[in-house]
């Protein structure tokens, strides 16, 4: 840089920093409307990221300029704007009010505003609830339940996550339909990476070479939940649209903690506890005689089964629990946490460390994640401060093997099949008896085999805020923020060399190991212009204007070696085989975002913006789609007229338009040519499959409309809201004449979507006394998804269900006025026609989730947090494996089941016990059979906590314990349903839009309770 530059830059800094107004101290008080302190208050300079906390006896002491406004709020109370003038003490009293309404939420990627004033839904929740009742494993996991409009299915119970959410419904057909997390500005990676568990070598899942069917975790769950300060959720385009092209599923924004100015406070916390299933299949309930073994089993035959029967001691043989001895283990839950926090106005800084293990219900599985997290917030001088946050993660999970099966290695798939009197424990030798059923001793597959994964993770953010105006009614800053997101996953899949199994499949060879290495690295960065300009009218507005460029890179890459030396062996270079590939995926999103604010007077806000994208996984990388944005919200309580204040204390009507998009995935807009070998000769041949150069961004344009309403002052408040979401010009597989000589074109537009629902929060605090205190929320939601549009015959989604029963999800197109689900189940009888029948919804008709919190006593705590999850359906073959096998409890009785239809066909009346009269093709066995009631009704949260009194160790401690804090608490403590099955929330292809909620007795969910000591110095 030359000189003269230099001075220019110089010189134009030194001048602003001149016209920005001297800091003085400011001190005060702040106190509640009888006088008394209130301690730990927020104080903020407003507009700055400046602020202090009033001390125990409510004093505060903040530098500000005289020409500022300081903001002071406190939970429960309503928030309060004091002009600081010529004065340097400012006192202040704040009345009760409902401060969710005074929170301060997102509505640009560089601005935000009162929810009081916002146009949209945006749901939120804070640090107590996401970890300060009870210690949820992953992120995600702490969300169920307590935010209207999301759906979360569990994909495996197993340690380590696994959960899908969906946001106001599916968002895509073929595309991912899961929202984009963003955490401190950080845009993260959420993928679920292949360990490939579920490739024909291990338990034969998929026939695919990189496993869609590994039971794989959520990268979310990498994020130590204690972290974080608050979640807000845009769960639809007219929230979501200034995200653009990444934001059809809807946004998550992660906030972490950030230190407080005052003195340093250390925590240091330990939880421990235990987990248990929550419920069992019971299997090993089913009683056994020599006189219902006929027709027992479907892979013997009667007299097989007699024989083997007859050697285990007949009536007389030992009788075993296998499903409680395989998932009956009851796993040791420990966390440690360390956090440092403080500051001045100059510098603030929040550094936590925390180890957590945590065991399954199942041997050798578990989940242990180290995590590393320092926030550096620093004011560099009145023109300019930095925010710096960094996470290191190490993290792994041993998951074992469930789910889908067609090696007979998985232990549900296992369990099934396998009589309560065949011995299958190890034998003295080391040896383990062999499975005349499935072919694979269960114990062996608990003891030998691994499906393990460690991953390393660095996340990097960085804020930089350059004030380059600062009047009294007139700022302007440029905001540069940045991050990175470093992924570094390691798996591996083993199965060594003498498991049964191998002789079955006949694979060829004995042992196989899979080596994976996934490696993902996001990068983004933005630069916005915020001007915000009052008038003297009351008007005020907040113009911003920026960029942001955003790219993913990720590397999957694997080797498996095939056929196994005897003994431990897992170097897949030793093998008789070994077999390797590489998958790349890499793209890069640029984005240009202009928005507009307008405030009047808090009575009316309007906002209108646009985002243009471009992107690398469009058909045209250079060309730009549009997605506007447009809300209206009237307080009509904030206006002169308004008389009824003290009956409805607010009141607000809001409307919000907005549009987002999804690009193709990866490779789907070029065609690739095929691999092909002959005679040891490699060379490539003409693909079936073509790629589509002309793709579009998929399109999701919502309207939101809403009202929020407060009572008493707003002791009582209501929002409820409805949307009509549309996703258009969904991208599938569009099929081709065979003249063509290719089958199929991938990404090609062929039908729209339609997502509608109502959304209602009730939040009560029904009683505020001295003492005693009871805070109440209730949720109640629901979503309907038709197809409007399709332009290719109806078709059946491929692997969204069980194809050889009859369960599928088809799409179908409207018809006579009639629209279709596409998360409906169908399958026979079949009519004339060959038209399936159609059975019920994968979607719940309704959520009812009621969160409850009680202080009393002055230091105890009380919470809990019910949900209930009304009419949604699984495709499950739980019940059918267990009626095969002759292990569900109640095989041997005779219910009559399908009476007439067995009458019909002669085979007399009722005559067939249960878990014959139910098996598939038997007489009046239809496919509604398998799709399965998965209502329920699940105790999510609860807890105790008791703060002890400062005088019960004073004496003990002096002053350098300042508090100690006891609790109790319970995560997923029961689930009352009829489900058959181990957990009616699970979802074998949960991350998929369609093709959820299948479910084939997968790893069971377990019950969390935790004991919890904290100590603050």
């Amino acid at each position: 840089m030359n000189r003269k530059l230099l001075l220019s830059f110089w010189l134009f800094f030194g001048l602003i920093g001149v016209a920005i107004a001297q800091d003085q101290a400011i001190t005060g008080r702040v106190t509640d409307s009888q006088g008394s302190p209130i301690p730990g208050a927020s104080v903020v300079l407003k507009g700055r990221s400046i602020g202090t906390n009033s001390d125990a006896s409510g004093n505060f002491r903040l530098n500000a300029p005289s020409n500022g406004t300081i903001v002071f709020s406190f939970i429960g109370f309503a928030t309060q704007e004091v002009a600081i003038g010529n004065r340097s003490i400012v006192n202040v009293t704040l009345a009760d009010g409902n401060q969710q309404l005074e929170e301060v939420i997102v509505t640009g990627l560089a601005t935000s505003v009162k929810r009081s004033n916002a146009a949209n839904a945006v749901a939120s929740i804070g640090a107590n609830q996401i970890s300060g009742v009870t210690k949820p494993q992953t992120v995600d996991g702490a969300l169920n339940g307590k935010i209207t409009g999301v759906n979360i299915t569990a994909n495996s119970g197993a340690p380590g996550g696994g959960f899908s959410v969906k946001l106001r419904g599916i968002s895509s057909v073929t595309q991912n339909s899961e929202p984009l997390y963003i955490i401190d500005g950080v845009y993260i990676d959420n993928s679920q990476f292949a360990t490939g568990a579920g490739t024909s070598s291990f338990n034969g899942a998929t026939g695919q070479t990189a496993g869609t069917q590994d039971q794989a975790s959520n990268r979310i769950a990498d994020i130590n939940p204690e972290d974080i300060e608050n979640i807000e959720v845009l769960k639809g385009p007219s929230a979501a649209a200034i995200y653009g092209t990444r934001a059809n599923a809807g946004v998550i924004l992660i906030t972490t903690k950030k230190g407080k100015n005052g003195q340093t406070v250390v925590n240091l916390g330990q939880d421990i506890g235990f987990a248990e299933v929550n419920k069992f299949a019971g299997m090993g309930a089913s009683p056994w005689t020599a006189s219902t073994l006929s027709g027992r089993s479907i892979l013997v035959s009667d007299d097989r089964m007699l024989q083997l029967y007859n050697a285990a001691g007949g009536d007389n043989a030992k009788r075993y629990d296998y499903e409680r001895e395989i998932y009956g283990q009851k796993g040791l839950l420990r966390n440690t946490k360390l956090n440092v926090s403080g500051g001045t106005d100059k510098l603030r800084y929040y550094v936590n460390g925390s180890v957590l293990s945590e065991d399954g219900v199942q041997k050798a599985t578990g989940f242990k994640r180290n995590s590393f997290r320092a926030n550096i917030d620093a004011k560099l001088s009145n023109f300019v401060d930095i925010s710096v946050g960094s996470n290191f993660i190490n993290s792994s999970s041993s998951r074992g093997f469930s789910g889908n099966d067609n090696n007979g290695v998985s232990l549900g798939y296992n369990l099934a099949y396998l009589p309560p009197w065949l011995e299958q424990h190890r034998n003295a030798d080391g040896t383990y008896p062999a499975n005349p059923f499935t072919g694979q001793n269960v114990f062996q597959v608990v003891d030998e085999m691994r499906n393990i994964e460690q991953t390393n993770r660095f996340i990097q953010s960085l804020t930089a805020n350059f004030y380059l105006l600062n009047k009294k009614n007139h700022q302007l800053k440029f905001s540069v923020q940045g991050g990175l997101d470093y992924i570094l996953g390691e798996a591996q899949a083993y199965s060594p060399s003498d498991m049964q199994y191998w002789v079955n499949v006949g694979k060829g060879y004995f042992g196989a190991v899979r080596n994976t290495t996934n490696r993902s690295f996001n990068t983004n960065v933005q630069g916005f212009l915020v001007d915000n300009l009052q008038l003297d009218n009351g008007f005020n507005f907040t113009t911003s204007l920026g960029t942001v460029r955003l790219t993913n890179s990720q590397t999957q890459s694997y080797i498996e070696g095939r056929g196994l030396k005897p003994g431990p062996n897992k170097n897949p270079n030793t093998a008789d085989t070994r077999v390797t590939d590489t998958y790349l995926l890499e793209s890069q999103d640029v984005g240009f975002v202009a928005q507009e604010e307008i405030n009047w007077k808090d009575r009316i806000i309007a906002t209108g913006g646009i985002r243009m994208d471009r992107s690398s996984l469009n058909g045209d990388n250079t060309k730009l789609y549009a997605f506007p944005k447009a809300s209206l919200a009237v307080n009509v309580a904030n206006f002169d007229f308004w008389k009824s204040k003290d009956l409805v204390s607010s009141l607000k009507f809001r409307a919000a338009y907005g549009q987002t998009g999804r690009s193709a995935s990866f490779g789907n807009t070029f065609t690739s040519l095929t691999n092909y070998s002959i005679d040891g000769k490699s060379g490539v041949a003409v693909p079936q499959i073509l790629g589509n150069a002309n793709a579009k961004p998929e399109t999701a344009t919502e309207i939101e409309t809403g009202v929020d309403v407060g009572f008493f002052n707003n002791r009582l408040t209501l929002e409820a809201t409805y949307y009509d979401k549309r996703v258009l010009n969904f991208l599938y597989q569009y099929q081709l004449a065979p003249s063509t000589g290719a089958t199929q074109i991938n990404a090609y537009p062929v039908g729209d979507l339609k997502n509608q629902g109502i959304e209602l929060s009730l939040n009560a605090q029904i009683i505020k006394k001295r003492g005693f205190n009871w805070n109440s929320t209730l949720n109640y939601w629901f979503n309907r998804t038709n197809v409007t549009r399709l332009d290719v015959p109806s078709f059946t989604v491929p692997s969204s269900g069980f194809g050889g029963f009859g369960t599928n999800q088809i799409l179908k197109p409207a018809a006579d006025g009639t629209t279709y689900s596409p998360t409906a189940w169908y399958g026979s009888p079949y009519d004339a026609n060959g038209n399936p029948t159609a059975y019920n919804d994968f979607q719940p008709k309704f959520n009812l989730s009621s969160y409850n919190t009680f202080t009393f006593l002055n230091n105890f705590s009380f919470s809990f947090l019910l949900h209930w999850s009304y009419k949604n359906y699984n495709a499950s073959l739980g019940q059918e494996l267990m009626d095969e096998g002759g292990t569900s409890p109640d095989w041997s009785k005779n219910d009559n089941l399908y009476k007439t239809d067995r009458a019909a066909a002669g085979l007399g009346d009722g005559s067939a016990v249960n878990g014959i009269a139910r098996q598939y093709g038997s007489p009046g066995v239809t496919t509604r059979q398998y799709v399965q009631d998965a209502s329920y009704v699940k105790l999510r949260e609860v807890s105790l906590y008791y703060t002890v009194p400062k005088a019960s160790y004073g004496k003990l401690f002096g002053n350098v314990v300042k508090g100690i804090k006891l609790g109790v608490s319970g995560n997923n403590v029961f689930v009352w349903t009829k489900y058959v099955g181990y957990d009616p929330e699970a979802s074998q292809f949960g991350n998929r839009p369609i093709g959820a909620g299948v479910d084939l007795l997968s790893f069971p969910a377990s019950r969390r309770l935790f004991f919890h000591l904290n100590f603050t110095f």
